[in-house]
């Protein structure tokens, strides 16, 4: 029989696959510890902090997406929402907001490595 808690070291186990951001149990910004290898088991250990697009709610985070996916063409997005075009540039509006507030990178191109060179 499998607990949600394994009381010897207090593991949550999660039943969403999701990546969670937050503690289930205070609600505090989560951090990845440990990476594995699917084929060598290499683990890499340390404090590593998820990327805000990670950090976004799943809602976000397909809304992020889609805007990908329409080559950021809000017109089309917003046909596809079912929503007014001010409506969804009030919501992408807002995205921007929540990602500076979760310290998203203020130099993407710092970022961008070998594709700044495009």
């Amino acid at each position: 029989m499998t607990s949600d808690t394994d009381l010897n070291n207090d593991t949550v186990r999660i039943p969403n696959p999701r990546l969670p951001a937050h503690c289930p149990g205070c609600a505090a910004a989560l951090k990845v510890t440990r990476l594995d290898c699917t084929e060598c088991d290499t683990a890499v250990i340390g404090g590593f902090h998820l990327p805000p697009l990670a950090r976004l709610a799943p809602e976000d985070q397909a809304f992020v997406l889609c805007f990908l996916q329409t080559g950021g063409n809000l017109k089309d997005m917003a046909e596809r929402y079912g929503v007014s075009y001010p409506t969804l540039r009030n919501r992408l509006d807002d995205l921007v907001a929540h990602l500076d507030s979760l310290g998203a990178v203020d130099h993407p191109e710092e970022e961008l490595g070998e594709a700044s060179s495009f």
